[in-house]
């Protein structure tokens, strides 16, 4: 039988943006680019930058690879079947596949010579022209002096807003952060002249939408794509869980960057780590009991007995929390609410992971589980 209880009416006011909230940064230029970061590495479009090294060059064969995470073919390529169509890239560098397609699709070309030069620094004009490609323009488009026309035609659309580069000037990693980030809320040629809206811009095939002051909205993106939880056990590989492979997978571990083996490790010493993933840009979110420290708003798992299910005293039909071990938990949404009343499959003396975010006020709400 269920114990059930009644419990005075509680109020919340909790997102799933929590789970990827920012501690706010005291200057708006930074936060906007520590935003613009983030969401980039949460597309798989740039690979983990720390800060101190922003501002190194990146190389031709790096921005061969950003080139195509950030389009339709950023699941084509493996990094296990290289190919090369350059004297100067053999066909074991890691960058040889991507450096194939850059070319193949005209994003990126050859020296004079026929050799692609993969370890040399890419040019502003380089970078340009190949985002305007991927946005649909062609050589058509260009009459006359094409790299300064294209640059032209790069500044009057936005796509080179933030960075104040001349033609043959070397891309950081953060001007080429600022410049994807561009690329993805820029409206394609085709709707060159409509005003910008979700269906408009390049991120679209990513499955971007924008908010009401034209950014990307991060969260509804990643949401709609995401996949979980899991529970990742002690003795097993992620590579169990995501139907992508690991050396591929952009990690993130309590909200910070990780990789496979960080969050393998974390499930031999924790009790629980539960496993979240997006398919489409190929992101793994894991998070243990520790749960995030650097957010407004935490999340963390706990696992343990399911001791009690409590209700409103005014709707004896809807759950307003739980008691998982002796803490209380609330509930607040509507799929949590139903999982856990008498139409769900939960009773209460389950053993249960729960995935719960923290309130400014303290309070724990419970956002997902899972059944032990």
């Amino acid at each position: 039988m269920y114990r059930r209880y009644l419990y005075g009416a509680m109020a919340v006011f909790a997102g799933a943006g929590a789970v990827f909230a920012s501690t706010p940064l005291a200057s708006y230029a930074a936060v906007n680019f520590d935003m613009r970061k983030k969401i980039l590495k949460s597309a798989n479009i740039i690979d983990s930058v720390s800060a101190g090294n922003e501002e190194n060059t990146v190389s031709r064969a790096e921005f061969a690879k950003m080139l195509v995470r950030a389009s339709s073919y950023n699941n084509s390529v493996s990094a296990y079947n290289n190919v090369s169509v350059f004297p100067d890239v053999a066909t074991d560098n890691t960058y040889a596949s991507f450096i194939r397609l850059a070319a193949e699709k005209s994003w990126m070309t050859a020296y004079l010579g026929g050799n692609f030069k993969p370890d040399q620094p890419i040019k502003f004009h380089e970078a340009v022209r190949a985002c305007l490609t991927l946005l649909g323009y062609t050589s058509d488009d260009f009459s006359g002096n094409q790299v300064a026309n294209r640059i032209a035609k790069a500044q009057s659309i936005g796509l080179s807003d933030d960075l104040g580069k001349s033609a043959t000037d070397e891309l950081s990693y953060q001007d080429c952060i600022n410049l994807f980030y561009n690329l993805l809320i820029t409206n394609t040629k085709s709707h060159e002249t409509e005003t910008k809206s979700s269906s408009t811009i390049y991120g679209a095939i990513l499955g971007f939408t924008l908010t009401s002051d034209n950014e990307l909205n991060m969260m509804d993106t990643l949401t709609s794509n995401l996949k979980g939880p899991y529970v990742l056990k002690s003795g097993r590989s992620l590579s169990s869980i995501i139907p992508f492979s690991e050396s591929d997978a952009s990690c993130f571990l309590d909200g910070a960057s990780s990789d496979p083996d960080v969050i393998e490790d974390a499930a031999e010493s924790e009790d629980v780590v539960i496993v979240y993933y997006n398919t489409s840009t190929k992101s793994v979110y894991a998070y243990t009991s520790a749960g995030t420290t650097d957010r407004d708003t935490s999340l963390g798992t706990a696992k343990g007995t399911l001791d009690a299910i409590y209700y409103n005293s005014s709707n004896v039909m809807t759950p307003t929390s739980i008691s998982v071990d002796g803490v209380e938990y609330k509930i607040t949404s509507t799929d949590m609410q139903y999982a856990f009343s008498i139409y769900g499959s939960l009773e209460v003396s389950d053993t249960v992971t729960i995935v719960y975010e923290t309130d400014s006020d303290g309070s724990k709400v419970v956002i997902s589980y899972v059944k032990n």
